[in-house]
């Protein structure tokens, strides 16, 4: 029978009253230490423990600049300052510590002193209020990073070989390249090509894994290759090339005494214009003195063009993926150049070592053109062009530590984005 005596009185509902409230209180204002129970923030204790281990073992390389925050959290331990610190790291994550506004100024600045350069950089949206909204809701702090996690498998890869608190030469071309993964595209890191400009190397990627690779020329130091993505659409065989400008300038300097005779040896047109009615041009008629210098401004106002031949500067094929650079992959006659450890010679271009493998695996696996017809084509000498039934994705990377099948791999700054991309 229960004992009325026992539980009766101010005294016992008092102190149950209390303990209620109190209870109460500690669950508005936030009872960190009850497993389970989000404060007002919306941190569970799991939550705050497992931010906490990422950002101190620097999981994903995105804590740069947040060290100031943390301090003030380890003073008084409030979890609206671990939210920012999680907004934070997001952002890092998705946008690299690179110091971008400086990369842009020393970028203009090349730019101003006449270099040939540039380096594309996809940013993520990066929502506050979503990220603190999923915590609020029982997300785990893996599920709010993920979408931000580089899709690029060398972001992980990398981290394999990353020693957070260590900065020396080989640390810092680890860094900088997780970094540069974090600015490319999320998107088409399955089946794609890649060319990596300081290795001086083109990897083709089917379904993750490399089927083929083999090296390439890429642009000059003061012509450089840019570093971008876009998607392989057509192939050209036995393309024609039209010389740029100040390749033109350079070659009326060397030959401008003989200028039609050297065109007509290397099977060169001149057209008085750059519209496709232009008018074909003596080339014995025009006065090339004019032009001579690389610091001759006086404006070229003829189109020079190489027919389709064996000897053509692009050989027999070209690799499109439309972007405006006008650069693109193709055969050479240069082959000599293969054998030397730098390849940074061409005017952005990538000159390609094995162009015949590469047409034979884009014709038997992404064009509807069948590889026998392809063939008779390219013997013909007459320009074709071949449409890809499955588009290629086309990744120019700069990555100077590269994680290969014989581990890592280190290259060196050929363009000097090591120099010039700072760390926050």
């Amino acid at each position: 029978m229960l004992d009325m005596k026992r539980y009766s009185g101010k005294g016992y509902f008092m102190k149950r009253n209390l303990g209620a409230a109190i209870g109460m209180i500690l669950l508005i204002a936030g009872c960190s230490g009850v497993p389970g129970v989000k404060d007002a923030n919306g941190w569970k204790p799991a939550d705050r423990d497992a931010f906490l281990s990422i950002y101190k073992e620097d999981r994903y390389a995105s804590a740069c600049g947040l060290d100031g925050l943390y301090q003030q959290y380890q003073v008084n331990k409030d979890t609206e300052i671990l939210s920012r610190m999680l907004v934070g790291y997001a952002r890092n994550l998705a946008n690299s510590c690179i110091d971008l506004s400086a990369f842009r100024a020393s970028q203009s600045g090349r730019s101003g002193r006449g270099i040939k350069t540039y380096f594309d950089i996809k940013q993520q949206k990066v929502d506050a209020t979503a990220i603190l909204t999923q915590l609020k809701k029982g997300a785990t702090i893996e599920e709010i990073l993920q979408p931000y996690v580089p899709k690029n498998p060398q972001f992980k890869k990398l981290l394999g070989y990353y020693k957070p608190g260590v900065m020396d030469e080989k640390m810092r071309k680890i860094r900088l390249s997780i970094e540069r993964t974090k600015l490319m595209p999320q998107t088409h890191w399955d089946t794609y090509i890649e060319v990596n400009v300081p290795e001086f190397m083109l990897r083709f990627y089917e379904g993750g894994s490399v089927t083929m690779q083999f090296p390439v020329i890429v642009g000059k130091p003061a012509w450089q290759t840019p570093i971008f993505s876009s998607t392989m659409k057509y192939v050209v065989l036995n393309p024609t090339w039209t010389m740029t400008e100040n390749i033109l300038r350079d070659t009326i300097t060397k030959h401008h005494g003989r200028m039609a005779a050297y065109l007509k040896r290397h099977n060169m047109k001149v057209y008085g214009g750059f519209t496709t009615d232009a008018p074909i041009v003596d080339a014995a008629s025009v006065d090339w003195k004019k032009y001579m210098g690389k610091e001759n401004k006086t404006p070229i106002p003829y189109r020079v063009v190489q027919g389709s031949s064996k000897k053509n500067a692009l050989g027999t094929v070209k690799f499109m993926f439309p972007n405006r650079f006008s650069v693109y992959m193709h055969d050479t006659q240069a082959k000599s150049l293969f054998k030397r450890k730098s390849r940074a010679y061409s005017h952005g271009c990538m000159r390609l070592s094995r162009p015949k493998d590469l047409l034979k695996k884009v014709a038997t696996g992404y064009a509807s053109t069948s590889l026998g017809t392809i063939e008779k084509h390219q013997k013909s000498h007459k320009i074709s062009y071949v449409k890809l039934q499955r588009n290629i994705p086309v990744h120019i990377v700069y990555q100077t530590a590269y994680v290969g099948s014989g581990g890592l791999q280190l290259f060196p700054d050929v363009y000097g984005f090591d120099k010039i991309q700072k760390l926050r």
